[in-house]
């Protein structure tokens, strides 16, 4: 069923910490971009491609990883991606509503 609804794909770079939750967070599909990753790099980390159901669902996904993983692609992930942290950045530098 798992495959059924994944009909996109999110290009990421994915830190030693985020390649041990990506299947945690993803399952199968995460699972399977761990398997597929290229060489670490310096760092530890690895590049893959995780299948994704779509756009606003990959952005949550992916967020809950925090800074142990960056959205390389498609353009149009990476944007909303980059739209919604810097929309929780300015709605957490303010003063705590009482």
């Amino acid at each position: 069923m798992e495959a059924g609804v994944l009909r996109g794909e999110a290009r990421l770079r994915v830190s030693p910490r985020g390649a041990r939750l990506l299947p945690v967070q993803c399952g199968a599909a995460g699972t399977e971009a761990v398997r597929a990753a290229g060489p670490p790099d310096a760092e530890g980390w690895v590049e893959t491609v995780l299948r994704v159901e779509s756009l606003p669902v990959a952005v949550g996904d992916l967020l809950r990883l925090g800074l142990e993983v960056e959205v390389l692609g498609p353009p149009e992930l990476r944007a909303e991606a980059a739209r919604t942290v810097t929309g929780l950045a300015q709605r957490y530098q303010g003063a705590a509503r009482a």
